[in-house]
């Protein structure tokens, strides 16, 4: 067994390795994720068995995502290993992830605490109204002000992130009476269809809009919303289509910072 760099060049298995345990990502996805972090592998014989990833936004926070151990390998502690590699090199920051269920006992073992529920909502999105707020598509101008808006609600720093979707997703955003913009969301294809997110907006009525818009354009696709279970969103996704399929936990390590809950998650991954 050999812990290696996860290489873009092995991102085709990293790639199986996901979809044997019914996960979503395509190769792109993986790609995606490649660009903003950095991962190890568990190889045995040339074939991966096991992956990871980190997620450093800015230099206080960093996100462990894709922890994915084969299943005929579980239960050898290779996803504490991988874990405690990536987990060493950020000695001091807040570490944040999303939790199934399968991996909340590991989690807990290494330092993680409990937060709170993410609802995984999907399905053929139905046909909506149209938004009854001034919903406008970003432009470049509102870059720097989406990654402000986004670190205040996160309590880190998705400068990259936020880059990466300007240059790869559709982005729009919400405006208050004074014209600052005080939401914005992002829609991009992901796994069997689209994902809308991240959504970060002052009101549930302001998150809406932003979905409604969006919604407009994908009515009878497949959509995929994860929400935090404490704004309430979820009983209004059901009525357009999308229904929640699983339910995930936010974790906590070394907490720092005051993140806002969010209406939707740029993805379990990325949060």
């Amino acid at each position: 067994m050999e812990i290696t760099f996860l290489a873009r060049q092995q991102l085709d298995q990293a790639t199986a390795l996901s979809q044997a345990e019914n996960w979503p990502h395509r190769l792109e996805d993986w790609q995606m994720l490649m660009t903003l972090s950095q991962g190890r592998a568990v190889l045995r014989g040339g074939a991966m068995i096991a992956t990871a990833l980190r997620t450093d936004y800015g230099p206080d926070v960093s996100l462990l995502n894709m922890i994915i151990v084969r299943q005929s390998e579980r239960s050898q502690g290779i996803g504490y290993k991988l874990m405690s590699s990536l987990m060493d090199e950020v000695r001091g920051r807040e570490l944040r992830l999303v939790a199934t269920g399968a991996g909340i006992r590991l989690y807990k073992k290494v330092g993680f605490q409990s937060e709170g529920k993410i609802f995984q909502c999907q399905g053929e999105i139905a046909s909506v109204g149209l938004p009854d707020d001034q919903i406008r598509p970003a432009t470049p101008g509102d870059t720097h002000a989406i990654i402000e808006l986004d670190s205040r609600f996160l309590a880190a720093d998705r400068s990259a992130l936020v880059q990466w979707l300007v240059k790869h997703a559709r982005l729009a955003v919400v405006r208050g009476a004074e014209g600052e913009l005080c939401g914005y969301a992002a829609v991009r294809r992901f796994g069997k269809g689209h994902v809308i997110g991240p959504i970060q907006a002052n009101s549930e009525r302001q998150a809406q809009n932003l979905i409604r818009y969006f919604a407009v354009s994908l009515a009878g696709q497949f959509v995929r919303i994860d929400t935090d279970e404490g704004l309430g969103l979820m009983p209004w996704l059901e009525d357009f289509g999308l229904k929640c399929v699983d339910t995930v936990t936010r974790m906590r390590k070394n907490s720092q910072t005051n993140p806002r809950p969010v209406f939707g998650l740029c993805s379990q991954a990325l949060g």
